[in-house]
């Protein structure tokens, strides 16, 4: 009655890449594609750059981002190559083993040990898990960043700042995340603009 997912047959991982097909690209339409490849290609970036932001606040020290983003960049890479899609930090993973506290890299093993296993096995493991997990662990996932990054967050930055990302925040539900966050990062600079010209009044 919906409590989980209907089981179907999963074709063998082995057959993934017979679905490659170099010779039916139609390779004519690329140009029309340009300017969705840099939109994507700057939503990877630049949200690889809020998850790793939304790290150092939870680990309380600074990571080296040139390091962090070409791991991003290599791993986009190799992904590409074989097939597979783009992906960026599951940063609502790492902050939930930091607060269980765990440090170890041994996590991080488990949980590619554990993706392999479920890509490998030759049935759907996730439809004998109750749909009711899925959902409740989202909501939670949800309602905990909704705390911390609009209401938590109000006590660590200046009025303006805290503006701009209340206003970014209804962007992106209207805009949707592409035109959102550019919107954001518009809004963002004109407001520092407005504040330093402010400052340099302030001082003349």
């Amino acid at each position: 009655a919906g409590w989980v997912n209907e089981s179907v047959e999963s074709p063998s991982w082995s057959h993934t890449w017979d679905f490659i097909r170099i010779d039916k690209v139609v390779w004519s339409v690329l140009p029309s594609q340009a300017l969705t490849l840099l939109a994507m290609i700057s939503v990877v970036a630049l949200s690889s750059s809020l998850d790793i932001a939304a790290i150092e606040i939870e680990l309380k020290r600074p990571l080296d981002y040139n390091h962090e983003l070409r791991t991003v960049g290599w791993s986009n890479v190799i992904s590409g190559l074989l097939g597979g899609y783009t992906g960026s930090y599951i940063f609502s993973q790492t902050i939930f083993s930091l607060r269980m506290g765990i440090r170890s890299r041994l996590m991080g093993y488990i949980l590619a040990l554990t993706a392999i296993i479920t890509v490998v096995v030759p049935f759907n493991i996730l439809a004998y898990i109750p749909n009711f997990f899925f959902g409740s662990l989202l909501v939670m996932i949800c309602v905990d960043l909704l705390s911390e990054w609009l209401i938590d967050v109000r006590s660590r930055v200046s009025p303006p700042e805290y503006a701009v990302v209340i206003s970014t925040f209804a962007l992106l539900q209207v805009l949707g995340v592409e035109f959102g966050i550019i919107a954001g990062v518009l809004l963002d600079w004109l407001v520092m603009r407005c504040c330093q010209r402010s400052r340099s009044d302030l001082a003349g």
